[in-house]
């Protein structure tokens, strides 16, 4: 069983489901409607108790379900009281990626080998590790992925809807571009650790082709009713790299730091940490004047910034010591911004 929602009328509405293996395909079957608040199904004796109203585990019953009561408690865990919660955190373990690392048997061991779709794996990866480049995943054991075993389209769409509510506002484009595996696309070395300098039209192309592509596999989408429009489950995506552009301020002060660092160990003669520059000095390494500098928002400064990155990274055939100004020229203009 799994806690599930969808919006109706512009209301969240929530819903006891449970996964089931029907004629060779794990299937969703509804259970029980919770209604727009749950909260009302929760009871509170007294102290920091609390336990699940019986009226649930009876219409569970109706269905030919016995359930857990272990189980429930996780299914109503997010709507007890904030206080309650607070005081019992130290003795309910919500979380079941931290269950113990055991081998897998033998029916879990294929499951995950031969059913478990690539996106999938890539969005835990992602979401369990913060690895960005997934090219360098490819080793990692099947046991990792054992709370992706035997679930429903559907169960693993809300698990990965919950796991995705701990993201960063700057980690939302990177998580998608991560999935995707959208740098199997781009030659430059940049494509593995900083994608904002990648061209902004290219990698849109192909990340609208890619979620297109997912929204008509098959594999994908087994056991759940495929969309011809773009399925209700990938439009979070679409909005996700498009509003929070990857040239966020904390991404690119992350890379900042660490292509600075990185350049300690090459070079003897390294550019002081904050080097003062002039108007006309940032108005030749950004390409626009600075009287236009200073009128930009922060996401015209930032389109400017990764035309630049482009022509002038490194890797690119740029020269160092400019790229460096360029990046301190766009923190300290930034800055500004905020």
């Amino acid at each position: 069983m799994y806690l599930a929602y969808n919006t109706i009328n512009r209301q969240r509405h929530y819903f006891i489901r449970q996964t089931e293996f029907i004629d060779g395909v794990y299937v969703s079957r509804e259970l029980m409607s919770l209604g727009s608040d749950p909260s009302s199904y929760i009871v509170y004796p007294g102290g920091n108790s609390f336990y699940i109203h019986e009226h649930v585990e009876e219409n569970l019953n109706s269905q030919g379900v016995i359930p857990d009561y272990d189980l429930l408690e996780k299914i109503f865990w997010p709507f007890v009281r904030h206080d309650i919660r607070r005081s019992l955190r130290g003795f309910f373990s919500r979380d079941g990626s931290s269950r113990p690392s055991v081998e897998l048997n033998a029916q879990e061991e294929d499951f995950i080998r031969n059913h478990l779709h690539p996106v999938d794996r890539r969005r835990y990866n992602y979401l369990r590790i913060g690895e960005l480049d997934q090219s360098r995943l490819t080793s990692i054991p099947s046991r990792f992925y054992r709370p992706l075993a035997f679930k429903s389209r559907d169960e693993l769409e809300h698990l990965f809807l919950d796991m995705e509510t701990r993201l960063e506002p700057h980690e939302l484009s990177l998580y998608v571009y991560s999935f995707l595996y959208l740098r199997r696309f781009f030659s430059e070395i940049i494509a593995g650790r900083m994608p904002q300098g990648l061209d902004p039209k290219k990698l849109e192309d192909f990340f609208i082709r890619e979620i297109c592509g997912l929204n008509n596999d098959d594999l994908f989408w087994k056991g759940e009713q495929k969309s011809y429009d773009l399925h209700p489950y990938l439009i979070r995506y679409v909005i996700m790299f498009f509003d929070y552009p990857l040239a966020s301020e904390s991404f690119l002060h992350e890379h900042i730091q660490d292509f600075i660092a990185g350049t300690r160990q090459r070079f003897s003669s390294f550019p002081p940490k904050k080097p003062a520059f002039s108007q006309d000095e940032a108005s030749r390494i950004m390409g626009v004047t600075f009287k236009n500098l200073h009128s930009m928002s922060k996401k015209e400064l930032t389109r400017v910034f990764r035309s630049r990155v482009m022509k002038m990274h490194p890797d690119k055939g740029g020269d160092h010591d400019r790229f460096i100004k360029l990046m301190e020229i766009y923190k300290t203009l930034l800055k500004r911004k905020i």
